[in-house]
C-alpha cells in the first residue's frame, strides 16, 4: 500500500475472499481490497478507469504473494468442471428414483370411475346433487 501511495487503511474495504491451503491447515482472509484509478494508453491516447483490486494476505512471516500457474488452473477448473457435472447427475438420479418410488406407491386408477373396487379418497362434506353437464349426453 506504501509503495502505491495508500497511507490511509481506511480507504480499504473488507472482502470476503478466503484462501486455503496455502498456509497449511489454515485459511487466510485477504488483507481487503481498493478501488484505485487505473490509466490506460499513452500520453496523447489515454483512459482512466476505477479498477478494484484485492490486496494481499497477511502470513505467519509477513505478506504473502501468490504466483498464478495457467496450465494448473486450467487443470483445476477442468477437473472440478467434472466433479460438478458427476454431482448434479447424482442428484437428477436421486430425484428421478424418488419419483419412480412415489409413482409406484400410488394406487391405480381403474379405466371406469364406476368401478365398485375403487374407493377414492375424495369424500363430500355434505350431500351433493347429480346434474347433467350436457342434456343431450346425460350419462
Amino acid at each position: 500500500m506504501e509503495k502505491l501511495g495508500i497511507k490511509e487503511k481506511k480507504k480499504l474495504l473488507p472482502n470476503r475472499t478466503v484462501f486455503h491451503g496455502i498456509v497449511h491447515g489454515l485459511s487466510c482472509p485477504l488483507i481487503g481490497k481498493i478501488k484505485i484509478d487505473v490509466q490506460f494508453g499513452d500520453k496523447t491516447h489515454f483512459r482512466c478507469e476505477p479498477i478494484w483490486f484485492e490486496m494481499k494476505m497477511s502470513g505467519p512471516k509477513g505478506i504473502i504473494t501468490i504466483a498464478g500457474d495457467y496450465q494448473k488452473s486450467l487443470t483445476c477448473a477442468a477437473a472440478s468442471s467434472r466433479l460438478v457435472e458427476s454431482l448434479v447427475i447424482a442428484e437428477e438420479k436421486h430425484l428421478l428414483d424418488r419419483a419412480v418410488a412415489m409413482a409406484s406407491e400410488q394406487p391405480t386408477i381403474p379405466s371406469d370411475p364406476k368401478d365398485a373396487e375403487y374407493q377414492g379418497s375424495f369424500q363430500p362434506a355434505m350431500e351433493t346433487k347429480k346434474i347433467a353437464l350436457d342434456p343431450a349426453h346425460p350419462e
